[in-house]
């Protein structure tokens, strides 16, 4: 009968697989397999190891595992019982060495049987003489026990009628009512703090608009007017209400302070008024800006400022007139719609002088603003409604609008649609020179890559 080593190394060999190889594709070390082909199992680390080498190995080889696993336990099974035999026959040729060892074994047995005799003895002195100690203890706790009434005799009534008090006061502070934390009562302390600070402030706010107003009537100043001009230049203070009524808009302006920033209240909307920021609305709500408010000067309490209804295609800042833009910007200013558009840049300006980019950009509502204008480093702003801003570069401005549909921009006057309601753009507006004549340029608005 094949063994198994015979068997694997059969197969193998007729595949023409090497041990190496198989030590690759099985990850079983080369030295086992040599020894499980040579059937010398003593050399592998152990049964378990030894089936599951030939099941890896069977599989490996095409070969029947379960069979290969069968043949293997009738090997061992035989090897077992030619060893026994072995024996059997080893006790029956030397009788000698086999009594001698069951002598040993009886003299090792009576040794055992003396030595935990003696550990008996000795186990049973130590319990005796636990019993005595605890008889000892006993009978010291009954002396301590009759003599404890003599002691507490000796103590006096009032030594007792202390501690008894000093018992209960302790009992008193354990029952009373826990502590509120510290860390709760500093937030309900901050919280108070922030609700006076903010009621402090409306309160001096309203206090500063009556007093305003009760100030400018002492003094006999005309504080409504009525104005039905697209255009008037006003000298207000404090406590001024101006109602600016041009044909198709309304706007009801009253001022609370003057200084550097005056603040003052367009159709109850409380708005900042100052000379690099004016206010521009749309007081009819068609989606176009049509009202502006800017400050010409400020002389303490006194500020003069100019009020003007906007046509829809009228430039919006005062300093972008026709000497900064060039010769070919006619008073009619055009809209992004008829603007040229190629390869996805917006031509606003063509075939004209080089000059500063001015460029305005009012919100509608609020909107996020970053800038770069030519070499200088970003800036950051957020617009609230009617806020405007003006820019001006040499060569280069870089935007990044969020909810491009909420802001009116107009570059050197004209109006630029850049982009949607909702969307957050990028553009990059710059001059090019014309490629048919250097001394000209085109002002361009792209895509920022």
């Amino acid at each position: 009968m094949e063994t198994i080593g015979e068997i694997l190394k059969n197969a193998r060999e007729k595949k023409g697989i090497k041990i190496e190889k198989l030590e690759e594709t099985t990850h079983i070390v080369a030295r086992y397999i040599e020894a499980l082909e040579n059937n010398e199992f003593d050399k592998l680390p152990g049964e378990i190891y030894v089936k599951g080498f030939i099941k890896n190995l069977s599989d490996k080889l095409s070969l029947d595992s379960k069979l290969l696993l069968e043949r293997y336990n009738l090997q061992i099974n035989e090897n077992k019982f030619e060893q026994e035999l072995y024996k059997d026959s080893d006790k029956n040729i030397k009788p000698v060495k086999r009594e001698a060892r069951i002598r040993k074994r009886e003299k090792a047995d009576k040794e055992n049987i003396n030595n935990i005799n003696n550990e008996k003895q000795i186990s049973s002195a130590e319990e005796t003489e636990k019993e005595v100690r605890m008889l000892a203890i006993s009978s010291i706790n009954e002396e301590f026990n009759k003599a404890k009434p003599k002691i507490r005799n000796n103590i006096s009534n009032p030594e007792s009628d202390l501690l008894t008090a000093t018992r209960r006061d302790l009992d008193r502070l354990k029952n009373s009512r826990k502590r509120i934390p510290a860390v709760t009562i500093i937030v309900v302390l901050a919280i108070l703090v922030v609700i006076a600070a903010l009621i402090v402030w409306f309160v001096n706010r309203n206090n500063n608009r009556i007093s305003g107003r009760n100030d400018n009537e002492r003094n006999g100043v005309e504080i409504v007017r009525n104005i039905n001009n697209t255009k008037s230049t006003q000298n207000i203070k404090a406590g001024d209400i101006v109602n600016f009524k041009p044909m198709g808009i309304s706007a009801n302006i009253e001022f609370y302070r003057i200084g550097n920033v005056i603040d003052l209240n367009i159709n109850g909307q409380d708005l900042h008024l100052s000379k690099s920021s004016p206010i521009i609305l749309d007081l009819s709500g068609n989606g176009i800006s049509d009202f502006k408010i800017n400050v010409l000067e400020i002389y303490d309490n006194l500020a003069t400022v100019e009020m003007e209804r906007l046509e829809e295609n009228q430039m919006i800042n005062a300093g972008f007139g026709s000497n900064n833009v060039g010769s070919n910007i006619q008073n009619e200013i055009p809209s992004s719609a008829n603007l040229q558009v190629i390869d996805g840049e917006t031509y606003i300006l063509q075939n004209i002088e080089k000059s500063n980019i001015n460029i305005e950009i009012t919100a509608k509502g609020l909107v996020y603003l970053r800038y770069f204008i030519d070499s200088s480093a970003p800036s950051t702003e957020t617009l609230s409604s009617g806020r405007a801003v003006n820019l001006t570069a040499e060569d280069v401005i870089m935007l990044t609008i969020g909810d491009a549909g909420q802001v009116a921009v107009r570059v050197s006057g004209i109006i630029v649609q850049v982009g949607e309601s909702g969307e957050t753009v990028n553009k990059t507006i710059k001059w090019v020179r014309n490629l048919n004549d250097s001394t000209k340029y085109n002002l361009i608005m792209s895509d920022t890559r």
